[in-house]
Protein backbone atom coordinates (compact mmCIF):
# COMPACT_ATOMS: atom_id res chain seq x y z
CA UNK A 1 0.00 0.00 0.00
CA UNK A 2 2.98 2.30 0.67
CA UNK A 3 3.98 2.18 -3.00
CA UNK A 4 0.41 2.88 -4.05
CA UNK A 5 0.29 6.02 -1.91
CA UNK A 6 3.65 7.11 -3.25
CA UNK A 7 2.42 6.61 -6.84
CA UNK A 8 -0.76 8.57 -6.12
CA UNK A 9 1.21 11.48 -4.66
CA UNK A 10 3.68 11.38 -7.54
CA UNK A 11 0.85 11.64 -10.09
CA UNK A 12 -0.97 14.42 -8.22
CA UNK A 13 2.26 16.39 -7.89
CA UNK A 14 2.78 16.05 -11.64
CA UNK A 15 -0.68 17.16 -12.82
CA UNK A 16 0.81 20.29 -14.42
CA UNK A 17 3.54 18.24 -16.10
CA UNK A 18 1.03 15.73 -17.48
CA UNK A 19 -1.29 18.46 -18.73
CA UNK A 20 1.56 20.39 -20.34
CA UNK A 21 2.71 17.21 -22.10
CA UNK A 22 -0.77 16.76 -23.51
CA UNK A 23 -0.99 20.38 -24.65
CA UNK A 24 2.32 20.01 -26.48
CA UNK A 25 1.09 16.97 -28.43
CA UNK A 26 -2.62 17.66 -28.95
CA UNK A 27 -3.62 18.94 -32.37
CA UNK A 28 -6.98 20.37 -33.26
CA UNK A 29 -8.35 21.85 -36.46
CA UNK A 30 -9.15 25.55 -36.57
CA UNK A 31 -12.28 26.25 -34.54
CA UNK A 32 -11.91 23.09 -32.45
CA UNK A 33 -11.64 23.36 -28.67
CA UNK A 34 -8.40 21.41 -29.06
CA UNK A 35 -6.79 24.04 -31.29
CA UNK A 36 -4.14 26.37 -29.88
CA UNK A 37 -5.96 29.57 -30.85
CA UNK A 38 -8.46 29.74 -27.99
CA UNK A 39 -6.71 30.56 -24.68
CA UNK A 40 -9.93 30.84 -22.66
CA UNK A 41 -11.03 27.39 -23.80
CA UNK A 42 -7.49 26.20 -23.16
CA UNK A 43 -7.78 27.23 -19.52
CA UNK A 44 -10.99 25.23 -19.22
CA UNK A 45 -9.35 22.19 -20.82
CA UNK A 46 -6.48 22.40 -18.34
CA UNK A 47 -8.86 22.40 -15.38
CA UNK A 48 -10.85 19.48 -16.79
CA UNK A 49 -7.68 17.52 -17.50
CA UNK A 50 -6.24 18.09 -14.02
CA UNK A 51 -9.52 16.91 -12.51
CA UNK A 52 -9.32 13.81 -14.69
CA UNK A 53 -5.73 13.10 -13.58
CA UNK A 54 -6.57 13.27 -9.87
CA UNK A 55 -9.78 11.29 -10.31
CA UNK A 56 -7.94 8.42 -12.00
CA UNK A 57 -5.14 8.61 -9.41
CA UNK A 58 -7.63 7.80 -6.65
CA UNK A 59 -7.91 4.20 -7.88
CA UNK A 60 -4.43 3.47 -6.50
CA UNK A 61 -5.24 4.38 -2.89
CA UNK A 62 -9.00 4.07 -2.49
CA UNK A 63 -10.13 0.48 -2.00
CA UNK A 64 -13.77 1.55 -2.42
CA UNK A 65 -14.11 0.60 -6.09
CA UNK A 66 -17.70 1.77 -6.35
CA UNK A 67 -16.79 5.21 -5.01
CA UNK A 68 -13.91 5.47 -7.48
CA UNK A 69 -16.07 4.74 -10.49
CA UNK A 70 -18.86 7.05 -9.38
CA UNK A 71 -16.32 9.89 -9.45
CA UNK A 72 -15.09 8.72 -12.85
CA UNK A 73 -18.66 8.60 -14.22
CA UNK A 74 -19.39 12.08 -12.87
CA UNK A 75 -16.31 13.52 -14.60
CA UNK A 76 -17.21 11.77 -17.85
CA UNK A 77 -20.79 13.04 -17.67
CA UNK A 78 -19.80 16.65 -16.98
CA UNK A 79 -17.19 16.78 -19.73
CA UNK A 80 -19.39 14.95 -22.26
CA UNK A 81 -22.10 17.55 -21.78
CA UNK A 82 -19.54 20.31 -22.27
CA UNK A 83 -18.19 18.71 -25.47
CA UNK A 84 -21.71 18.46 -26.92
CA UNK A 85 -22.30 22.15 -26.16
CA UNK A 86 -19.13 23.03 -28.13
CA UNK A 87 -20.12 20.76 -31.06
CA UNK A 88 -16.93 18.73 -30.70
CA UNK A 89 -16.95 15.55 -32.79
CA UNK A 90 -16.78 12.28 -30.87
CA UNK A 91 -14.02 10.99 -33.16
CA UNK A 92 -11.82 13.94 -32.24
CA UNK A 93 -12.47 13.43 -28.51
CA UNK A 94 -11.62 9.72 -28.58
CA UNK A 95 -8.40 10.58 -30.40
CA UNK A 96 -7.42 12.88 -27.52
CA UNK A 97 -8.25 10.15 -24.99
CA UNK A 98 -5.89 7.86 -26.89
CA UNK A 99 -3.06 10.42 -26.80
CA UNK A 100 -3.46 11.19 -23.11
CA UNK A 101 -3.74 7.54 -22.09
CA UNK A 102 -0.18 6.99 -23.31
CA UNK A 103 1.09 10.18 -21.65
CA UNK A 104 -0.47 9.16 -18.33
CA UNK A 105 0.86 5.58 -18.47
CA UNK A 106 4.34 6.83 -19.36
CA UNK A 107 4.31 8.88 -16.15
CA UNK A 108 3.38 5.78 -14.13
CA UNK A 109 6.25 3.91 -15.81
CA UNK A 110 8.57 6.78 -14.97
CA UNK A 111 7.70 6.37 -11.29
CA UNK A 112 8.14 2.59 -11.44
CA UNK A 113 11.61 2.88 -13.01
CA UNK A 114 12.98 5.12 -10.28
CA UNK A 115 15.56 3.00 -8.44
CA UNK A 116 14.41 4.18 -5.00
CA UNK A 117 10.92 2.71 -5.43
CA UNK A 118 11.83 -0.96 -6.10
CA UNK A 119 8.60 -1.69 -8.00
CA UNK A 120 8.26 -5.35 -8.93
CA UNK A 121 6.91 -6.47 -12.33
CA UNK A 122 3.90 -7.97 -10.49
CA UNK A 123 3.12 -4.60 -8.88
CA UNK A 124 3.43 -2.79 -12.21
CA UNK A 125 1.09 -5.31 -13.81
CA UNK A 126 -1.46 -4.71 -11.03
CA UNK A 127 -1.24 -0.97 -11.62
CA UNK A 128 -1.59 -1.51 -15.35
CA UNK A 129 -4.80 -3.49 -14.87
CA UNK A 130 -6.23 -0.85 -12.52
CA UNK A 131 -5.27 2.03 -14.76
CA UNK A 132 -6.48 0.64 -18.08
CA UNK A 133 -9.71 -0.67 -16.58
CA UNK A 134 -10.43 2.76 -15.13
CA UNK A 135 -9.54 4.48 -18.40
CA UNK A 136 -11.82 2.14 -20.35
CA UNK A 137 -14.64 2.95 -17.93
CA UNK A 138 -14.11 6.66 -18.51
CA UNK A 139 -14.34 6.23 -22.28
CA UNK A 140 -17.36 3.94 -22.06
CA UNK A 141 -19.24 6.32 -19.77
CA UNK A 142 -18.18 9.32 -21.82
CA UNK A 143 -19.42 7.84 -25.10
CA UNK A 144 -22.76 6.80 -23.57
CA UNK A 145 -23.34 10.22 -22.00
CA UNK A 146 -22.11 12.14 -25.04
CA UNK A 147 -24.45 10.13 -27.30
CA UNK A 148 -27.43 10.75 -25.02
CA UNK A 149 -26.77 14.50 -24.78
CA UNK A 150 -26.06 14.75 -28.51
CA UNK A 151 -29.29 12.97 -29.45
CA UNK A 152 -31.26 15.17 -27.05
CA UNK A 153 -29.70 18.27 -28.60
CA UNK A 154 -30.51 17.07 -32.12
CA UNK A 155 -34.10 16.32 -31.14
CA UNK A 156 -34.49 19.79 -29.62
CA UNK A 157 -33.10 21.35 -32.81
CA UNK A 158 -35.41 19.27 -34.98
CA UNK A 159 -38.41 20.28 -32.89
CA UNK A 160 -37.43 23.94 -33.10
CA UNK A 161 -36.99 23.69 -36.87
CA UNK A 162 -40.36 21.96 -37.19
CA UNK A 163 -42.04 24.64 -35.11
CA UNK A 164 -40.48 27.37 -37.21
CA UNK A 165 -41.64 25.56 -40.34
CA UNK A 166 -45.26 25.75 -39.14
CA UNK A 167 -45.84 29.51 -38.70
CA UNK A 168 -49.35 30.89 -38.54
CA UNK A 169 -49.51 34.20 -40.43
CA UNK A 170 -52.26 36.66 -39.52
CA UNK A 171 -54.16 38.25 -42.41
CA UNK A 172 -56.84 40.01 -40.39
CA UNK A 173 -57.83 40.04 -36.72
CA UNK A 174 -59.70 36.75 -37.18
CA UNK A 175 -58.17 35.07 -40.23
CA UNK A 176 -54.73 33.46 -40.49
CA UNK A 177 -52.84 31.22 -42.91
CA UNK A 178 -50.75 28.14 -42.11
CA UNK A 179 -48.50 27.46 -45.13
CA UNK A 180 -47.07 23.95 -44.87
CA UNK A 181 -43.87 23.32 -46.82
CA UNK A 182 -41.84 20.13 -47.11
CA UNK A 183 -42.40 16.55 -46.05
CA UNK A 184 -44.58 15.72 -43.06
CA UNK A 185 -43.82 12.74 -40.85
CA UNK A 186 -45.49 11.61 -37.63
CA UNK A 187 -43.29 13.78 -35.42
CA UNK A 188 -43.78 16.91 -37.49
CA UNK A 189 -47.55 16.28 -37.72
CA UNK A 190 -47.69 16.18 -33.92
CA UNK A 191 -45.76 19.45 -33.67
CA UNK A 192 -48.00 21.07 -36.31
CA UNK A 193 -51.08 20.22 -34.27
CA UNK A 194 -49.62 21.41 -30.95
CA UNK A 195 -48.20 24.58 -32.50
CA UNK A 196 -51.41 25.36 -34.41
CA UNK A 197 -53.61 25.03 -31.34
CA UNK A 198 -51.32 27.22 -29.28
CA UNK A 199 -50.84 29.90 -31.95
CA UNK A 200 -54.55 30.05 -32.78
CA UNK A 201 -55.42 30.64 -29.14
CA UNK A 202 -52.68 33.23 -28.67
CA UNK A 203 -53.67 35.13 -31.83
CA UNK A 204 -57.46 34.75 -31.38
CA UNK A 205 -57.78 33.09 -34.79
CA UNK A 206 -61.33 32.32 -35.90
CA UNK A 207 -60.53 30.97 -39.36
CA UNK A 208 -57.35 29.15 -40.33
CA UNK A 209 -56.39 28.53 -43.94
CA UNK A 210 -54.17 25.42 -44.16
CA UNK A 211 -52.26 25.50 -47.44
CA UNK A 212 -50.88 22.14 -48.63
CA UNK A 213 -49.52 23.26 -51.99
CA UNK A 214 -45.94 23.07 -50.65
CA UNK A 215 -46.25 19.50 -49.34
CA UNK A 216 -44.82 17.12 -51.99
CA UNK A 217 -46.40 13.91 -50.70
CA UNK A 218 -49.58 13.45 -48.71
CA UNK A 219 -49.89 9.78 -47.85
CA UNK A 220 -52.32 7.92 -45.63
CA UNK A 221 -50.58 8.96 -42.42
CA UNK A 222 -50.40 12.65 -43.36
CA UNK A 223 -54.05 12.79 -44.46
CA UNK A 224 -55.14 11.20 -41.19
CA UNK A 225 -52.98 13.59 -39.14
CA UNK A 226 -54.38 16.60 -40.99
CA UNK A 227 -57.90 15.41 -40.21
CA UNK A 228 -56.95 15.20 -36.54
CA UNK A 229 -55.52 18.74 -36.66
CA UNK A 230 -58.72 20.09 -38.20
CA UNK A 231 -60.86 18.25 -35.62
CA UNK A 232 -58.75 19.61 -32.76
CA UNK A 233 -59.02 23.15 -34.12
CA UNK A 234 -62.77 22.76 -34.36
CA UNK A 235 -62.91 21.88 -30.66
CA UNK A 236 -61.41 25.27 -29.75
CA UNK A 237 -63.73 27.11 -32.13
CA UNK A 238 -61.45 27.55 -35.14
CA UNK A 239 -62.93 27.06 -38.61
CA UNK A 240 -60.48 25.38 -41.00
CA UNK A 241 -60.14 25.97 -44.72
CA UNK A 242 -57.82 23.77 -46.78
CA UNK A 243 -56.10 24.80 -50.00
CA UNK A 244 -53.71 23.15 -52.41
CA UNK A 245 -55.46 19.80 -52.06
CA UNK A 246 -54.55 17.62 -55.04
CA UNK A 247 -56.76 14.80 -56.38
CA UNK A 248 -54.58 12.07 -54.87
CA UNK A 249 -55.01 13.63 -51.44
CA UNK A 250 -58.77 13.56 -51.84
CA UNK A 251 -58.59 9.90 -52.90
CA UNK A 252 -56.49 9.05 -49.85
CA UNK A 253 -59.04 10.73 -47.58
CA UNK A 254 -61.88 8.79 -49.18
CA UNK A 255 -60.05 5.46 -48.76
CA UNK A 256 -59.50 6.27 -45.09
CA UNK A 257 -63.14 7.11 -44.58
CA UNK A 258 -62.26 10.62 -43.41
CA UNK A 259 -65.15 13.05 -43.54
CA UNK A 260 -63.90 16.34 -44.97
CA UNK A 261 -67.40 17.40 -45.98
CA UNK A 262 -67.56 19.98 -43.20
CA UNK A 263 -64.27 21.56 -44.29
CA UNK A 264 -64.20 24.25 -46.95
CA UNK A 265 -61.63 23.28 -49.59
CA UNK A 266 -60.17 25.35 -52.41
CA UNK A 267 -57.76 24.26 -55.11
CA UNK A 268 -55.44 27.24 -54.52
CA UNK A 269 -54.67 29.69 -51.73
CA UNK A 270 -55.49 32.56 -54.08
CA UNK A 271 -59.07 31.35 -54.54
CA UNK A 272 -59.48 30.93 -50.81
CA UNK A 273 -58.32 34.47 -50.14
CA UNK A 274 -60.75 35.79 -52.74
CA UNK A 275 -63.64 34.18 -50.87
CA UNK A 276 -62.54 35.03 -47.34
CA UNK A 277 -64.11 38.47 -47.56
CA UNK A 278 -67.52 36.81 -47.83
CA UNK A 279 -66.73 34.68 -44.77
CA UNK A 280 -65.84 37.81 -42.79
CA UNK A 281 -69.04 39.55 -43.81
CA UNK A 282 -71.31 36.59 -43.14
CA UNK A 283 -69.82 35.28 -39.87
CA UNK A 284 -72.06 35.57 -36.87
CA UNK A 285 -71.21 38.20 -34.26
CA UNK A 286 -69.65 36.75 -31.07
CA UNK A 287 -69.43 33.34 -32.72
CA UNK A 288 -66.61 32.27 -30.46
Amino acid sequence: MKNNVALHDFIVNNTDSLTNAWFQTKKGKEGSIYSSTAPVIGDKLRLQNKKFITTIAQIFINIDTESNYEAIKQWASDVAKDRVSTNTELKEIISQFKVFRQIYWNKINEFALQSTNSITPEKLLTWSNLFHYAFDNVIEEFVATYTAYHQAALLAQQEMISELSSPIIKLTNEISVLPLIGSIDTQRAKIIMESSLQQCQEKNVECLVIDLSGVPIVDTMVANQLFIVVSALELIGVKSIMTGVRPEVAQTAVHLGLDFSKITIYSTLEKALENLENYTKNRKPNSR
